[in-house]
């Protein structure tokens, strides 16, 4: 059952904040005091609690702040829900998100409120962020613009989670996948993207993220690499318009007949437009040449003719091994291919 201390203010907030927490009662005290040390104050706090089984109550306790509210679900539901549960509660304007273990600097919000303020048009931004541990360690500062933003999604994630804010009609548009349990963030960015949504990052580091063993992200690389294969795939498929592709891409194999379709979009959207290069979509070719139920000759061909109207310059290894995989039989090239993948991301 869904228990929640109400919030008591007679105007809806400017912002909210939402944070999930699972376990995280360790480091849930100083990511609280944080956001309430912000120099912007007009917000609430949606603390989404995915039935931890820690002492997390106990740091609640301290803190009586009405702009808090504690939601405790019955059941583990991940990240995702956690987050979708908060975004689902939140009454304000625009809506942030922090980790329970991360730490905001004192101007994260205020900066990031007047940036929204100033660029309307902008539905979601994030800031650099410094990782840290017992020590500051370095600095992630990602792409600022959204035609940056938008070319880099097809390699990999450009955002910080803990360093969103957007508008909330955004977030309640468009809900984190609850089926992911990883990488749910960076499939979001994508599909926002991919749906005119402008992107945008401060190039200030206004958030501390935390690197801990605990981490969802820590020892589950391969899932995590599997998945943001399939999500920059996916997102290069919408970029193109291909509705049956995205569908081909849920099935367990595919056709040579979608590559030559996927290599026709490619060079339309690219004709019209050169901001993105080509190249960017090799990512997505790879993933459609793994899905092909064998690698043979007859692909090897497909494949080399595919590289050659896109122009796209494969170092030689890599022009090599895939050569190789049409000589290996079809059990070993599958694993040998899964290997290759992986060296290339």
């Amino acid at each position: 059952m869904t228990q929640q201390r109400q919030l008591n203010l007679s105007n809806p907030p400017t912002l909210s904040v939402v944070v999930p927490v699972h376990n995280g009662a360790r480091w849930l005290g100083e990511t609280l005091s944080s956001i309430f040390e912000q120099s912007f104050k007009d917000f609430e706090i949606i603390l989404v609690d995915d039935a931890s089984t820690d002492d997390l109550a106990s740091i609640l306790g301290t803190f009586t702040d009405p702009r808090l509210t504690a939601v405790h679900l019955g059941k583990n539901v991940g990240v995702a829900e956690a987050r979708n549960q908060g975004i689902r509660r939140s009454t304000g304007k625009y809506i942030a998100f922090c980790d329970a273990d991360d730490i905001c600097l004192p101007i994260r919000f205020e900066m990031q409120i007047a940036f929204m303020e100033q660029h309307p048009q902008i539905g979601v931004c994030g800031t650099a962020f410094t990782c840290f541990d017992t020590l500051e360690r370095e600095i992630v500062r990602n792409p600022c613009t959204d035609p940056e933003i938008r070319s880099l999604l097809m390699i990999g994630n450009c955002f910080g989670m803990s360093t969103i804010m957007g508008h909330a009609a955004i977030f309640q548009q468009h809900a984190f996948n609850q089926a992911l349990r990883a990488a749910e963030d960076y499939d979001l960015w994508t599909r926002l993207a991919a749906a005119g949504v402008a992107l945008a990052n401060l190039p200030e580091s206004l958030l501390r993220y935390r690197l801990h063993s605990q981490q969802a992200s820590q020892g589950k690389s391969e899932m995590l690499d599997q998945l943001a294969r399939k999500i920059r795939a996916m997102y290069c498929a919408r970029l193109l318009g291909g509705t049956v592709l995205l569908e081909k891409m849920h099935t367990e194999s595919l056709e040579l007949t979608e590559l030559s379709t996927a290599t026709d979009a490619i060079v339309e959207y690219c004709n019209s437009h050169s901001e993105v290069p080509v190249h960017q979509f090799r990512f997505m070719l790879a993933w459609l040449y793994q899905k092909l139920p064998q690698h043979g000759l007859r692909e090897w061909l497909c494949w080399s003719e595919m590289q050659n109207r896109l122009q796209l310059r494969l170092d030689r290894n890599y022009r090599f091994n895939i050569a190789l995989l049409a000589l290996l039989p079809v059990s070993v090239a599958k694993r040998y291919f899964g290997t290759l993948i992986k060296l290339k991301r």
